[in-house]
């Protein structure tokens, strides 16, 4: 268990130097989903066991501004004894060794605003972004406020930190910032794409990913976008399915035909030969061009040829290190969501 240490020491102080950009050329520069949260006032809510994407800084700004820079602010509800679970997760691809998440807490309005120096409030950093969490004991009941900024050495660059926030509501099963499905799964948990079992606790990286979840993760980075169609020729499915409108609007986009004419087979295992077919379709069939097949289980005249390459020309797939791409194999949730979130950054230029 860890717990919050008081305010960052006077060496600290000197070397970091934090402030606040206006909203305005903030987002000029940076595309944060809960903007504008950079006052107390405007503090984004967290909700119990919900996930929130947030992002700061940017170096250019952080020059014109006379090295000072973006934060962001978060609120949530307390009971007097209760204990609250904050946790924070980054991207560590985005960050440089010199870069240093800040996170104080504040137990009133007044200390926010004011920021005494002989507060007793809570405080700590993160080197590198690592994933942390941080329990909060309330002595009050009331509202909690958090305000989250990065900082660095004045003489090196400030990088852009992705970041996610949630109050008990980390993964117990995703803990591991090195394991590969680590930031595709808080990234596009933030935006609500996947969701998690056992009330968001838990993600279940190597659980098989069904055809009905592939369709519908899709159909959320979407957008959930609403089908043209309210009925299907499909008899597998029925309207009170999480999935239905997901399933219409793949049709409707021809990303998926079903197993048959009347079945969708929401249950069946996804392929991964299946998995880049849906995304190179959701992409609109672009052309492989002069992309070179490196995979040796990938031929000419398979259903999945092109949508293979071409994912693996946009950086999406990889494959194996024998050489072979395994497009019968199986798509556990943990290399869903790593697709997911390559296809967000590289065709998207999200992520």
């Amino acid at each position: 268990m860890k717990s919050f240490k008081k305010v960052l020491t006077s060496i600290v102080t000197m070397a970091m130097m934090v402030g606040c950009f206006s909203v305005g050329n903030l987002l000029a520069v940076v595309k944060d989903p809960n903007e504008p949260n950079n006052t107390v006032e405007k503090a984004t809510e967290l909700k119990v066991g919900e996930i929130y994407l947030g992002e700061i800084g940017d170096n250019a700004l952080w020059v014109k501004n006379d090295r000072t820079e973006d934060e962001d602010w978060f609120k949530f509800k307390v009971e007097k004894g209760k204990t609250y679970r904050l946790y924070v997760t980054g991207f560590t691809q985005r960050l440089h060794k010199h870069t240093l998440i800040l996170i104080n807490g504040y137990y009133s309005l007044k200390d926010a605003k004011e920021d005494p120096i002989d507060q007793d409030y809570i405080s700590s950093d993160m080197v590198d972004n690592k994933a942390d969490y941080y329990d909060i004991k309330a002595n009050y009941t009331g509202t909690y406020y958090i305000k989250i900024q990065n900082a660095t050495d004045l003489s090196k660059k400030l990088d852009t930190t992705f970041y996610t926030i949630s109050l008990n509501g980390a993964y117990k099963d995703v803990k591991n910032s090195k394991d590969f499905w680590y930031d595709p799964t808080y990234y596009l948990s933030a935006q609500g794409v996947v969701k998690g079992y056992d009330k968001g606790t838990k993600f279940k990286p190597d659980n098989d990913c069904t055809r009905a979840q592939m369709v519908t993760f899709l159909w959320r980075l979407a957008g959930q976008p609403k089908p043209g169609s309210t009925k299907t020729s499909f008899t597998d499915i029925k309207k009170s399915d999480y999935y239905y409108n997901a399933v219409l609007w793949a049709v409707e986009k021809g990303i998926t035909t079903g197993t048959s004419k009347t079945k969708f087979g929401p249950k069946g295992v996804c392929t991964r030969a299946q998995t880049v077919t849906f995304l190179w379709r959701m992409a609109g069939k672009p052309s492989v061009g002069n992309a070179k097949n490196k995979f040796k289980d990938v031929k000419q005249g398979d259903y999945f040829y092109d949508a293979v390459i071409w994912a693996s020309s946009m950086k999406i797939v990889a494959g194996y290190s024998d050489g072979t791409f395994k497009p019968s194999g199986k798509c556990a949730r943990r290399q869903m969501v790593t697709f997911l979130y390559k296809y967000d950054k590289y065709i998207n230029g999200k992520g």
